[in-house]
């Protein structure tokens, strides 16, 4: 009677825990640019991200993992971890209160000098 009395207030906790979605937990702690590292891994590493997901919502809800999870350091686990997930990068340039790419600033200087010419 006591192990039927134990099974039925363990399984309503059982199935709380089966039921929280692992991305929606990690998803809710994502800083910075933490959402464009994990939807870069999870293109580039979909088996690898799917089970690091679910250990970070693991740890999140047993309160061991309570930072954000920033960009950088989703980056840094990753590597550590052998998954080297790559990251569309873009060099920009501020002049006179405007943001251009560095290609658009090399066409403008190149333009300018051929003018002159």
């Amino acid at each position: 009677m006591m192990e039927r009395k134990l099974k039925e207030v363990a399984s309503p906790a059982a199935k709380a825990t089966e039921t929280v979605d692992p991305w929606a937990v990690v998803g809710s702690r994502l800083a910075g640019r933490g959402k464009e590292v994990l939807e870069a891994a999870r293109v580039q590493y979909p088996n690898e991200t799917e089970i690091i997901v679910k250990q970070l919502a693991a740890m999140i809800t047993a309160k061991l993992l309570e930072e954000p999870l920033s960009g950088e350091l989703l980056f840094t686990l990753f590597r550590r971890l052998g998954l080297a997930v790559r990251l569309e990068t873009k060099i920009v340039y501020s002049e006179h209160g405007k943001v251009k790419s560095l290609a658009e600033k090399l066409m403008d200087e190149r333009r300018s000098s051929e003018g002159s010419a």
